[in-house]
C-alpha cells in the first residue's frame, strides 16, 4: 500500500472495469487484492457542514470542495451522498503522532475553507435535529443511482462515520484479520459513540447512527465460513450473479476487505468530536491487528452472529457504560474493562512511540460516560438542539488536544 486514496481519486488510476462497477455503469467487478504492509493505516472522516448561524446542516459542501481543490496537500477530499457532507482521507500513516499531525492539518484547512463560504465544520455521528427529507443528493451520477436504488434511505444515510483502513499484507490474511477485528468492533462503537439525538429527538442510544446502516441490504458482518480470498471471491461472484452486488462498495459490513488498497476497513465508528480522538482510535485498531498478525493461523472460535449483534446493540445503546460479552471466553464484563485490558496488553508490545499518548486519549474518551454522555449532560443542563450542534462544532474546531 503505497498511498491511501479515496474512491474518487482512485477512479483516476484503477482499471475502467473497477471504476464503472463502483459507479454502477458497468458489470460487476472485484479487483485483485493489492499487496500491502501489515499495520499501515489510513483514516477517513465524514464531516458535517453546518450553517454558522443556525448550526443546521448546510448544503455548502460543493463550494468547500472547490476551495480545497486549490490546496496542494498529502490528503484527499471528496463529496458524500448529500450536499451537507464531505469526506476527507489521510495518506498512509504508521504512528499516532503522524496521524494526529495530519488530522490537525485537515481540521485547520477544512475549517478555513468552510469559514470562507459561511459554514462551520463538525464531527459527530448524526446531526441532532436535521430532517432527512430536507437533504439534497450531491449532483453526481453515482449518488443519483443510489437514490434510485435505495429510495428515501439514500437521504436517511446523512450520517457521519469514521473508517479506519489497516494494511493486511496478503488477501488470505485480510480475511483472518477481518474476522478478529469484527469481534472487537462493538468496542469501537462504544468509544466513538456521540450521536445521542436523531431527527430532533433524544434517541435513547449513545450512537443513533449505528442503527441506520442496518436498513441497507448487505449490512452485517463477514460470514464466518469465509476463510480465504478465494472463498470471498466465490461469495462475491455468487451475489453478483444474482445482481445483488456490483463492487466491494455494495458490502455494508462493519468490517470489510478493501482489495484495491490492500486493507481491511473498520466502518462502525461515529466521526469523533475531535481529530485527536480519531488518531487514537485508529491506532488502537492498528495495534490489535498487529497483535493478531503475530499469531499466524489463529482464528476466532466463536461463530455466533447473534452474540455479535447483541454486543453491537449494547455498545450503540449504552456506549462506554455498556456490558460486553467476550466471544472467546464467554465472560461478561463492562466494556471499559475490556478496553483497558486491551490497552494494557498492547502497550507492552507496541513499537509506536506515541501509543502511550493514544492510550491517554482513549482513557479520556471513557471519562464521565464518553462523548454521548457529555452531549446529554449539555441537554440536561438546559441546552437546546441548536446549542448541541454548536457545542459539537466548537469542539471540532478547537485545536486543543483534549478538553
Amino acid at each position: 500500500m503505497s498511498e491511501l486514496l479515496n474512491d474518487e481519486a482512485l477512479g483516476k488510476l484503477k482499471p475502467d472495469a473497477q471504476a464503472q462497477a463502483v459507479s454502477g455503469q458497468g458489470p460487476a467487478f472485484l479487483p485483485d487484492f493489492k499487496a500491502s504492509t501489515i499495520g499501515t493505516m489510513g483514516i477517513e472522516l465524514e464531516l458535517m457542514v453546518l450553517d454558522r448561524l443556525t448550526f443546521d446542516l448546510f448544503p455548502a459542501a460543493p463550494d468547500i470542495l472547490r476551495l480545497l481543490d486549490k490546496h496542494d496537500k498529502p490528503w484527499v477530499h471528496t463529496p458524500e451522498i448529500t450536499t451537507s457532507m464531505l469526506e476527507v482521507a489521510t495518506a498512509i500513516l504508521t504512528s499516532f503522532d503522524e496521524a494526529a499531525e495530519q488530522l490537525e492539518h485537515i481540521r485547520t484547512t477544512v475549517q478555513r475553507a468552510a469559514f470562507d463560504v459561511g459554514a462551520s465544520i463538525s464531527g459527530g455521528g448524526a446531526h441532532p435535529f436535521q430532517k432527512w427529507n430536507e437533504q439534497r443528493i450531491y449532483p453526481k451520477e453515482r449518488y443519483f443511482a443510489s437514490e434510485r436504488k435505495f429510495g428515501y434511505l439514500a437521504k436517511l444515510f446523512t450520517v457521519f462515520g469514521m473508517h479506519v483502513h489497516i494494511g493486511a499484507g496478503t488477501p488470505d490474511e485480510a480475511m483472518r484479520l477481518c474476522s478478529w477485528l469484527t469481534q472487537r468492533a462493538p468496542l469501537f462503537i462504544a468509544l466513538s459513540a456521540n450521536s445521542p439525538c436523531w431527527q430532533g429527538e433524544v434517541s435513547g442510544f449513545c450512537s443513533s447512527r449505528s442503527n441506520v446502516v442496518g436498513a441497507f441490504p448487505m449490512s452485517g458482518i463477514l460470514p464466518y465460513d469465509i476463510r480465504t480470498w478465494d472463498d470471498f471471491r466465490a461469495h462475491f461472484d455468487e451475489l453478483a450473479g444474482h445482481g445483488i452486488v456490483n463492487s466491494i462498495k455494495d458490502f455494508y459490513w462493519d468490517v470489510r476487505p478493501k482489495p484495491e488498497y490492500g486493507t481491511i476497513e473498520l466502518r462502525v465508528l461515529d466521526t469523533p468530536l475531535k481529530p485527536v480522538y480519531a488518531a487514537a482510535l485508529a491506532c488502537y485498531a492498528r495495534e490489535l491487528c498487529l497483535e493478531w498478525a503475530g499469531q499466524p493461523g489463529r482464528w476466532p472460535t466463536s461463530s455466533s452472529r447473534e452474540l455479535y449483534i447483541w454486543n453491537r446493540f449494547n455498545a450503540a445503546r449504552d456506549g462506554v457504560e455498556a456490558t460486553w460479552i467476550d466471544p472467546e471466553s464467554g465472560a461478561s464484563m463492562p466494556i471499559g474493562e475490556a478496553i483497558r485490558a486491551d490497552l494494557e496488553r498492547l502497550s507492552k508490545r507496541s513499537t509506536d512511540p506515541g501509543f502511550g499518548k493514544a492510550c491517554k486519549v482513549i482513557e479520556h474518551l471513557m471519562k464521565d460516560g464518553g462523548q454521548a454522555r457529555w452531549l446529554r449532560a449539555h441537554l440536561a443542563s438546559g441546552g437546546g438542539m441548536n446549542d448541541l450542534a454548536r457545542m459539537a462544532s466548537e469542539m471540532f474546531e478547537d485545536g486543543a488536544p483534549l478538553d
